[in-house]
């Protein structure tokens, strides 16, 4: 009896291990030639100035999205503030790189739960963003975020099919990054153009 106790205690701390977990695909898209292309978002991304580029996330269940972009001059712009319903794909398309060149930087923030600090900060930039202080707070409080989410490292990431397009007549296959094990993620993504 007490084995079987021992067990059914570790199955459900399995399960709520497991629940507490996020888990969410992504896919970074190029437009390249009138032709969206993905790229490998664990290397640093080229792109050229005037090139567009597109996010599509999936979570499996659902969460919180915070996108931040930083850009060349240090300016900061919030692409998304908001919640992801589970097993529902978001695409943030039409974003065009614009000079000066320079590297760019890309901050999705991905978790179960609500980041009120970050929100906050956000509100208050959207209210002002012109205001340099509101940009530098909300680009600390990214930068915080990552440092405590990323305490062990980039987790391990699994790369997978996300559907086929066609190019000049011939199929090719379009692939995600899917993204789990934890309950709170930041990935950047740089962009050298």
């Amino acid at each position: 009896m007490k084995k079987t106790v021992t067990m059914f205690c570790l199955v459900l701390a399995a399960a709520a291990i497991q629940a507490q977990t996020l888990s969410w695909d992504f896919q970074f898209e190029i437009l390249k030639r009138n032709t969206w292309e993905s790229a490998p978002v664990n290397q640093i991304i080229q792109m050229q100035t005037g090139e567009y580029l597109r996010l599509s996330i999936t979570p499996a269940a659902s969460c919180y999205c915070y996108i931040v972009f930083y850009d060349s001059q240090r300016n900061v712009d919030v692409f998304f503030n908001g919640q992801l319903n589970g097993r529902t794909e978001k695409t943030f398309s039409s974003i065009q790189l614009q000079d000066p060149r320079g590297t760019e930087t890309l901050y999705v923030v991905m978790s179960l739960s609500r980041q009120t600090r970050l929100e906050e900060l956000i509100q208050a930039f959207n209210r002002n963003p012109d205001s340099r202080q509101n940009a530098t707070n909300l680009y600390n409080e990214v930068l915080s975020l990552r440092r405590s989410v990323s305490y062990l490292g980039e987790p391990s990431v699994e790369i997978v099919p996300s559907g086929g397009t066609q190019r000049s007549g011939s199929a090719s296959e379009e692939f995600a990054t899917r993204f789990s094990g934890r309950d709170t993620y930041v990935r950047v993504i740089t962009i050298n153009h």
